[in-house]
């Protein structure tokens, strides 16, 4: 009997020298369990409301009074400064008038904000307009889908059947369908007959 009650205290004895020596094996055993790479609490701050995304095979359509006015098709679209603004990648757009014309636009690079219906395009801008049988070339684009204006604020090249145009700017009114084109004109016509 005597036997049992020895065994009994010595059961009692692990958890309490564990207790007792407490101090000693705690500074290693929190340094092993710590998660590794450290932890930055400014990273969790402000990041309540992000919004931040990527998507591949984006299509965005802008409509006014039940009619699609700007139709945007991008390879990649990821988050821009705000919820509002979308940057993309490898973009066809198509604009459509209150007529019914079409406009083609491609760009490698552009941001759009939905807020101010404004499309930015950048690298490789090529504007087509079938119906006036011709072709834009630029680096960068700023269509408002609110005034229909489009702006090319660089050096711009328009080619068309019987014409070659080269620009410092273009301004397009698609409303007027008028052209301002800016700085130094170069202009060539083909079969131009003097009146």
């Amino acid at each position: 009997m005597s036997m049992n009650f020895n065994s009994r205290n010595f059961i009692w004895l692990v958890p309490f020298a564990l207790l007792l020596t407490f101090p000693l094996w705690r500074i290693p055993l929190t340094a092993f369990l710590a998660p590794r790479g450290g932890y930055d609490p400014a990273l969790t701050q402000n990041r309540q409301n992000a919004h931040d995304f990527t998507m591949n095979t984006v299509h965005i359509i802008q409509s006014h009074n039940g009619q699609t006015t700007l139709d945007i098709v991008a390879k990649r679209a990821m988050t821009g400064k705000t919820t509002d603004e979308f940057k993309m990648e490898d973009i066809n757009a198509t604009i459509t008038s209150e007529q019914g014309e079409q406009t083609h636009i491609t760009a490698r690079q552009g941001v759009f904000d939905k807020t101010s219906s404004l499309l930015t395009l950048i690298d490789k801008v090529v504007i087509k307009k079938p119906k006036d049988k011709y072709e834009i070339y630029t680096e960068l684009l700023h269509y408002n889908d609110k005034s229909k204006i489009a702006n090319c604020p660089g050096p711009t090249r328009l080619i068309g059947k019987d014409v070659s145009i080269k620009g410092g700017s273009l301004e397009y009114n698609m409303l007027t369908k008028s052209y301002d084109i800016g700085g130094r004109v170069y202009c060539k016509l083909n079969e131009f007959v003097r009146p």
